[in-house]
């Protein structure tokens, strides 16, 4: 899933991608979702989750988007809404494209010319498929690793 900074507001900063990187923390704990991958950036979040019925991506997103509003806009000494209402998801069928998600969300840094590669931006879950696991623990959230059934690796 994507969401996207409503337009006009001043783009995320250093000091407050830990607060969306807590918020999503919290919200997984509370909701129980699987977070496979994520990445930040200034105006807008990536996201690969997995939910399970009753649960809906929905569901998650707009606890997200309601908890960060709240601490950002405290943070900012601002209210309202800070995150566009739409919402863009996508049903990820099998393996290859679970793959190729990853990769978009992961490479979206280094295509914005933030940082010449995806190791380089702190603020994803690149780190998390590292085989070296220092570098792995330094990930501000581990994510979960899922195991896919044999029907959806196509």
């Amino acid at each position: 899933m994507t969401t996207n900074l409503r337009r006009g507001l001043p783009p995320l900063g250093t000091t407050e991608f830990p607060l969306v990187i807590e918020v999503l923390e919290a919200s997984r704990r509370r909701l129980g979702f699987a977070l496979c991958g994520y990445v930040l950036m200034p105006d807008h979040f990536h996201a690969l989750i997995g939910v399970s019925s009753p649960l809906s991506i929905s569901q998650v997103l707009h606890e997200v988007k309601k908890a960060s509003a709240r601490r950002l806009n405290k943070a900012r000494g601002t209210e309202g809404t800070l995150w566009q209402h739409q919402f863009w998801d996508r049903f990820v069928r099998h393996a290859d494209e679970f793959r190729e998600r990853l990769e978009y969300m992961h490479l979206n840094p280094v295509r914005k010319h933030m940082v010449s590669g995806p190791g380089d931006w702190r603020w994803s879950s690149y780190c998390n498929f590292v085989a070296d696991g220092r570098v792995s623990a330094r990930c501000p959230i581990q994510i979960d690793h899922v195991q896919l059934s044999e029907q959806f690796r196509g």
